[in-house]
């Protein structure tokens, strides 16, 4: 199936990983188009029509949806109420309390997912994000720029803790408590529309792996903005009880572990696709290693 768009009502943005433009329906209503960056060592997950449907009846009791694309293949257009996602708004705005709904939404449709059956095509094959920080983090990173700052981070945290993250991440894909997984639930594909209308854009990374996969990218990514957005430490931990009260579980003591896994990942995104940045990245060694000590 093949949904009608029309003109792009702004510019493409993105990295060599994956690209977002803005589009309209023939009447006006929003959409999102996603398609892989150039570089993006794969394309986006085939969903199977039967999962599809599946994914589609998730709904939290106050309207929040995973949002499937209206097309397949290599480009995909999403229906959304709105396009801010929740990433931007924290990232201009801070930890305001109008977040507070869909991160407590996300938490609620990551467990509604993490209850369907997983297809059998799934199973066997870990996260494309975790694919790409198991190359980086054993050394065999082919971007020179992602294995200097692997370099540099391995050196700050120095060789006990940069084994204790590895020895981490083996024991997360390693976890026999699996889930079909969305594989990439960022704060980014979250899609804050009014109030009943928001969405996570789902079906680009399906795959089979650990309820912590999902929930510690979230709790990441949460711990990341708190670190370079600032603004109220109250507000920040808000989001996070909303995530787990949504999710109905948290990640006891290992979560900030699970929270260096997931802002890992985003250096090595950063540094293998995100053309425009060539800054150092000491900042990031310095804040996993206050991280991991805490």
């Amino acid at each position: 199936m093949t949904a009608p768009t029309v003109a792009v009502s702004q510019p493409e943005s993105g990295t060599a990983l994956l690209r977002t433009a803005v589009v309209h329906a023939p009447d006006g209503t929003p959409r999102l188009r996603r398609f892989p960056g150039p570089r993006a060592p794969r394309e986006f997950v085939p969903v199977d029509p039967v999962l599809a449907e599946r994914l589609a009846e998730v709904r939290t009791t106050e309207g929040a949806r995973l949002a499937l694309s209206e097309t397949t293949g290599r480009v995909r257009v999403y229906p959304a109420n709105g396009v801010e996602s929740v990433a931007r708004r924290l990232l201009v705005d801070g930890p305001v309390g109008e977040m507070v709904r869909p991160v407590r939404a996300l938490g609620q449709l990551l467990r509604e997912l993490h209850r369907i059956e997983p297809p059998a095509a799934l199973v066997g094959e870990i996260p494309a994000g975790a694919a790409r920080l198991d190359r980086w983090l054993a050394g065999r990173s082919a971007d020179p720029h992602a294995a200097y700052a692997a370099d540099v981070v391995r050196r700050r945290l120095g060789p006990e803790r940069w084994a204790g993250i590895r020895d981490r991440f083996d024991r997360l894909l390693a976890e026999s408590e699996v889930v079909l997984a969305h594989g990439a639930p960022g704060l980014g594909s979250m899609i804050a529309g009014t109030a009943g209308a928001d969405v996570l854009l789902t079906g680009e990374d399906l795959c089979v792996a650990s309820w912590q996969f999902d929930l510690g990218w979230v709790v990441g990514e949460l711990v990341e903005l708190r670190w370079q957005v600032g603004g109220d430490p109250q507000g920040w931990q808000a989001l996070l009880n909303a995530l787990f009260e949504g999710y109905g579980r948290d990640l006891g003591d290992e979560w900030a572990s699970l929270a260096a896994l997931r802002i890992l990942l985003h250096v090595h995104d950063i540094a293998a696709y995100a053309d425009w940045y060539r800054a150092g990245f000491d900042h990031y060694a310095s804040f996993l290693s206050f991280l991991l000590n805490l």
